[in-house]
């Protein structure tokens, strides 16, 4: 018994879990050994190799991490509504002020064979003709340069 004790001990390895019963001397007669020890260890109520034991490290990085990633990604998504919630589309449009349109262009209406050209160039002579014609179409929201007689425009005053 003190034989299979030693030899364990002398190597490393722990006899916390060898038993004084199930220590053995197996003495094979034949295929050359003689005297080998072998210990067989009990599996107790007591023993907890089976259970899993988290260290500090192993909790952090089990537990830790992910509560780490998933407030930040909380955090994320409310900046996310907050940001989106003060600049959305129907905050800019709440505030806006009534546009007097005879400030800025003044009521023509369209003659036969009048044309956007011919008119874009009687209202403002000292402009290039392109930059009153697109002006006319923004302001009077023409989707064609068709014009017919008795129609009326807004067309920019000169600046």
């Amino acid at each position: 018994m003190n034989a299979a004790l030693i030899s364990h001990a002398s190597f490393g390895v722990s006899t916390a879990g060898v038993s004084a019963r199930a220590a053995r001397i197996d003495q094979t007669v034949g295929a050359g050994r003689t005297g080998a020890i072998t210990a067989s260890h009990s599996r107790g109520a007591s023993d907890a190799a089976g259970r899993l034991a988290l260290t500090r490290r192993g909790r952090l990085v089990f537990l830790g991490i992910p509560a780490i990633v998933t407030a930040a990604l909380l955090l994320f998504l409310a900046l996310a509504i907050m940001a989106g919630s003060l600049a959305g589309p129907a905050n800019a449009a709440t505030e806006s002020q009534p546009v007097n349109l005879a400030d800025y262009a003044v009521a023509v209406t369209v003659l036969q064979g009048d044309s956007l050209w011919s008119i874009a160039a009687a209202a403002d002579p000292g402009r290039d003709a392109r930059h009153v014609v697109r002006e006319i179409v923004a302001l009077n929201d023409l989707g064609s340069g068709i014009l017919h007689a008795g129609q009326r425009l807004y067309v920019p005053i000169p600046k």
